[in-house]
């Protein structure tokens, strides 16, 4: 797909995710479109006073008694006609803002439940577009478009009948420009449902292109990239625009066409009316009713235009939504799964290979980024793994969190496949420490306890493992200084401290740090690993490092490359046995990077 969701099927829209909120708010809606109906019957009423009102006048029998009676019953079906509207707006559209919120929960929810696989291949924009647009568009259809399917056949069928009550001929007649008023309507509402689809695409594109604009703004600036992007912005809002500008061609076509046909109508009425009114063949209280309610009949006809309008386009973004819920995670969370309810004693990887590839005939096998890989791990074991860009480190230790899952082969818990254990246990005992420091916009306290519930001790503790107490004591708040939009304000050396302090927060019995200080100094650096070092009798701990001192401390180190494991041993072993363990300690030790 387009936007990186797949899904089997594009049936059973309605049922699968509209449906429910049918069914929980039954009675709103039922008691909405009674009172939508009762308002309809009041409009519908109006005209023949009227038309009984000009009938008086025309033969002189017009008294201040009956201009009271005509104008009291007038006043009467407004007044109803306006507390009525009132509820039935209410219940009917609180009902599809009802929807909404339900859909996008709904929406939300089940992009939480998605594995990193998929946001591999999704964008941001697309995301937002359809927690945005998407669900307002479905909201209309659900609502309004509710509205005008009632209004179109009882306010519509009602005003044909009183129509036909008065005279049949004339009715017919006026009715001879409606069905073209349909078939034009539909028309362009097919066109319509097409043109959606792809202005949606459109604004997917656009709303991803400005996120990454803003996210990349210090980039842009430090490169004097301003005028490309801002010509790359253009060139997509264009794009946008011009898909968008034929949608709006279409939705603003509608309505005139509609206006042309209604007065084709009006004109049929006026004169051949008119003739019957010369004739005494109708009434001028029936000729003025008929002209009204000829007005009147304009909604439920622009009603049948609009709805389908709304329609289509509801079910074009219903269509996107789709996507997203029907694509299924990979890495599933099974509460019928054993739970991993015994201390970890070993973790073993089995022939594990792995490649980041869409589903492919090949089963993804063609690109691998791990490739039979086989290492155990015991526990309380400190485990160090390192090796050239590229080489497979972050892949590896990302199984053990099971943020994937292996092509093929096995990663193993004390002996049984991860895959058959639950999931959220799994992660209960596994603590990761990604390479990107991702930091919330909150303040330093928030992105290290991230809502759990922290004595002072534990706070106290894992600030002084990551060495912020400095940094936080120059800090104008403390520990809740603001750190900004994904901490811009703190350096990548303060981030990653902060990210290193969230990890061990909690007691874990593994632990998996992926390259923690990349960006602090050497004595910083040092210290912290040092640090790592006293929790080898609590905790198992899995150390992914460019910095070859920092892996001196390990029980056992992993050197990969191409995806394999080249070597294995302490650090004495592989300062021995292999060459790039070797020259990369004996480089950085010359130049004061270790």
């Amino acid at each position: 797909m387009a936007d990186g969701f797949q899904t089997n099927t594009e049936a059973g829209l309605i049922s699968k995710l509209i449906t429910p909120y049918f069914v929980e708010n039954k009675g709103k809606i039922a008691l909405g479109i009674f009172f939508l109906i009762v308002v309809d019957f009041f409009q519908i009423i109006i005209p023949w006073i009227v038309k009984s009102a000009v009938n008086a006048l025309s033969l002189e029998e017009l008294d201040m008694g009956l201009i009271l009676k005509f104008s009291g019953a007038i006043v009467f079906s407004g007044l109803c006609i306006a507390v009525l509207r009132y509820f039935w707006r209410m219940l009917l559209m609180g009902t599809a803002k009802i929807m909404e919120k339900g859909l996008r929960d709904h929406l939300f929810s089940h992009i939480l439940k998605l594995d990193a696989r998929c946001y591999d291949r999704v964008r941001t924009g697309d995301l937002m577009a359809h927690a945005t647009s998407d669900i307002n568009h479905i909201r209309l259809a659900f609502g309004m478009g509710m509205i005008a399917l009632t209004d179109a056949f009882f306010l519509g069928g009602a005003t044909i009948a009183f129509m036909l009550y008065m005279n049949v001929k004339l009715t017919l007649l006026a009715l001879i420009p409606m069905p073209f008023l349909i078939l034009t309507a539909k028309t362009l509402g097919r066109k319509m449902h097409n043109y959606h689809s792809k202005a949606q695409e459109a604004y997917s594109s656009l709303t991803e292109m400005v996120r990454e604009s803003f996210y990349g703004i210090r980039i842009l600036k430090v490169f004097n990239y301003e005028r490309m992007i801002s010509r790359k912005v253009e060139e997509s809002s264009v794009n946008y625009f011009n898909k968008n500008f034929k949608r709006a061609v279409l939705t603003a076509l509608i309505k005139p066409m509609m206006i042309f046909f209604l007065n084709l109508s009006m004109f049929i009425i006026v004169f051949y009316g008119g003739a019957l009114v010369i004739r005494d063949l109708l009434s001028p209280g029936e000729l003025v009713a008929f002209i009204q309610y000829m007005w009147l009949l304009a909604w439920p006809v622009i009603a049948v235009g609009w709805m389908i309008n709304l329609v289509e386009r509801g079910l074009s973004s219903l269509k996107r939504i789709e996507k997203v819920v029907e694509t299924e995670p990979e890495v599933k969370h099974n509460p019928k799964a054993s739970p991993v309810d015994t201390p970890l004693e070993n973790i073993d990887f089995h022939d594990i290979v792995f490649s980041y590839d869409s589903v492919s005939s090949n089963n993804r096998l063609h690109n691998r980024v791990l490739d039979n890989i086989s290492l155990s791990i015991r526990s309380k074991e400190f485990i160090g793994i390192t090796g050239p860009p590229g080489s497979g480190k972050t892949s590896l230790v990302q199984l053990i969190p099971r943020l994937y899952d292996p092509d093929s082969g096995k990663l193993c818990f004390n002996g049984q496949d991860i895959k058959t254990r639950q999931l959220n246990t799994v992660r209960e005992k596994t603590a990761l420490m990604p390479q990107e420091s991702f930091l919330f916009s909150g303040t330093i306290r928030d992105n290290i306890v991230m809502g759990r519930n922290i004595s002072k001790r534990q706070m106290s503790e894992a600030v002084r493992y990551a060495m912020l107490e400095t940094t936080i004591d120059h800090m104008p708040a403390g520990i809740d200084t603001i750190v900004g939009e994904r901490g811009i304000t703190l350096s990548g050396g303060q981030k990653q401290r902060i990210a290193f302090a969230r990890t061990i927060l909690e007691e874990k019995e593994v632990f998996v740090f992926d390259d923690p200080v990349s960006q602090l100094d050497t004595e910083t650096a040092s210290e912290i690993i040092k640090r790592l070092d006293d929790f080898k009798n609590q905790s198992t701990i899995v150390l992914v490092s460019h910095r070859i001192a920092a892996l001196a401390f390990c029980d056992a180190i992993y050197v990969l490359k191409n995806g394999k494991i080249e070597c294995s041993g302490n650090h004495d072993t592989l300062m021995t046995n292999n060459l790039f363990y070797k020259n990369a300690y004996t480089f950085q030790l010359s130049t004061g990077r270790n």
